[in-house]
């Protein structure tokens, strides 16, 4: 039986051979190319005799290419992986030299391919594949292989025929398996090295010291493993706000103008520490009122700039600003005032050069009919600062907005029809539907119906609602 010789190209002279005498920056030598190329003389790093090639008077000898650092890593005295063009690659980042190529086992790509002999299959599979077999260790919680003691437990090799160890911080005992600390002091300690490298994006002193002060009292309050965890993510909160801190803590206010009222909410931990340690507590209301502004701007912001609706929408939203100073309007019904005018300049496109008319406002109404009296506004303040002439008061009393109103509830009513109306959230949203439909009740009183008002009949639903009795009725199940 013959064996399959693996042939590989010498780069002298381009010829496929079986052997390889000499390796040299990534390229192979046959035996007649490395007698040819490569000459005795004098290393120009350490002066020593050694075969190097003749046509490069900078080449060093081994003992010179393995005392150079890693390419990658940069490290030096560590085992040669691979030598490239470029240098010395050390063992541990050879790996990524390697070409990518499919798993054996699964297909995923990778650099990483081996051959494990304990499953007997000859593939080359990727670092996933070869550790399939993994388990978590009940003794040092590490993943590895693990094996039966003569008493049916199974434990890694380390911890089944090494004694315990003491953690070389705290000195309690712990498995053989584990590294140099136990749990507690590792996440202490990669904790605090966070901290170190985090600090030094702080300019001031001051902040540097709350920062730390952060730190320990986020470790006392939910352990060091998760506040390792959150550190990084924390250092954010104080990145933002570091102009605030000026010799002293930042007030509510200064940090809702740096991070507003969603920004907050990201740093619950840290507000937490703010209310605890400092009595600072971001007044509800405040929240709210940066909320609002918030998802203003945004919407005025969702218009291509520049046109002239984003013009006409940013002058309607200055004029809401001014009411809201004289008292006149809430944020609040500002922003609802907002919605509606920014979504009829959206439905003209845009792109579009000519203000909105009466035909636009019925187009837009058609679709979203319940927006008729948040949009009063905009179309008086379109007319009184535009020269429009939208008569809006006719368009609200005439029949149109009502008929769509109707249209739009009778499809519901339809798509109700082919629900199951076994569950109390179906049937109450029939009901409501069917009260305003067939007996014309007002939506904010629809609204206002509850699960213990209905009552289930034979024949459909009664309900009682201000002293009055409706009656419903009930689809029949399929």
């Amino acid at each position: 039986m013959t064996e399959n010789v693996i042939e590989h190209d010498c780069h002298g002279c381009n010829q496929s051979v079986s052997f390889i005498k000499k390796r040299y920056k990534g390229k192979r030598y046959c035996s007649t190319c490395y007698a040819r190329i490569f000459k005795r003389r004098r290393c120009s790093g350490c002066g020593d005799f050694a075969r190097l090639p003749r046509n490069d008077e900078q080449a060093i000898c081994n003992e010179c290419i393995k005392k150079q650092p890693c390419i990658r890593c940069n490290q030096s005295n560590k085992p040669i992986g691979k030598l490239t063009e470029y240098g010395m690659v050390c063992n541990s980042c050879s790996v990524y030299f390697r070409p990518i190529e499919p798993c054996e086992r699964c297909g995923t790509p990778s650099q990483k391919l081996t051959r494990i002999l304990r499953f007997n299959d000859d593939l080359r599979v990727c670092p996933k594949c070869s550790t399939r077999d993994y388990e978590t260790c009940p003794s040092c919680q590490k993943h590895r292989l693990l094996e039966s003691d003569i008493l049916g437990k199974r434990t890694c090799k380390k911890c089944r025929e090494n004694p315990q160890k003491s953690c070389k911080a705290c000195h309690c005992m712990i498995a053989a398996g584990c590294a140099d600390l136990c749990a507690d002091c590792y996440w202490h300690q990669n904790l605090w090295n966070k901290f170190d490298q985090n600090q030094n994006v702080f300019e001031s002193s001051y902040l540097k010291q709350q920062y730390e002060n952060y730190t320990s009292w986020l470790e006392k309050k939910v352990g060091s493993h998760k506040a390792a965890l959150y550190i990084n993510k924390h250092t954010h909160f104080f990145m933002k706000t570091e102009i605030d801190w000026n010799q002293s803590v930042p007030t509510s206010k200064q940090l809702l103008v740096s991070l507003r009222s969603s920004g907050l909410r990201k740093f619950e931990l840290v507000m937490y520490w703010l209310e605890e340690v400092y009595g600072i507590q971001v007044v509800m209301d405040d929240k709210k009122s940066y909320s609002e502004r918030d998802q203003m701007e945004k919407l005025v912001q969702s218009i291509l700039q520049p046109s002239l609706a984003y013009d006409v929408v940013l002058e309607y939203k200055n004029k809401l600003e001014e009411k809201i100073k004289r008292g006149d309007t809430s944020i609040r019904s500002a922003r609802l005032a907002v919605k509606p005018a920014v979504a009829l300049m959206l439905s003209m496109g845009q792109e579009s050069t000519q203000l909105p008319n009466l035909e636009h406002v019925k187009a837009y109404l058609a679709d979203y009919s319940g927006q008729a009296a948040a949009l009063t506004g905009f179309v008086n303040f379109l007319n009184e600062n535009y020269g429009t002439s939208i008569d809006y008061l006719k368009l609200k009393k005439s029949n149109f907005l009502k008929a769509k109103r109707n249209q739009t509830l009778e499809n519901k009513i339809v798509a109700l029809t082919q629900t199951d109306l076994s569950s109390n959230k179906a049937i109450i949203s029939w009901v409501r539907s069917g009260l305003r439909y067939f007996h014309q009740l007002p939506y904010i009183d629809a609204l206002k119906v509850k699960a213990d008002m209905i009552t289930e009949t034979d024949d459909g639903f009664t309900v009682v609602f201000k002293r009055q009795s409706y009656w419903l009725p009930k689809r029949k199940l399929k």
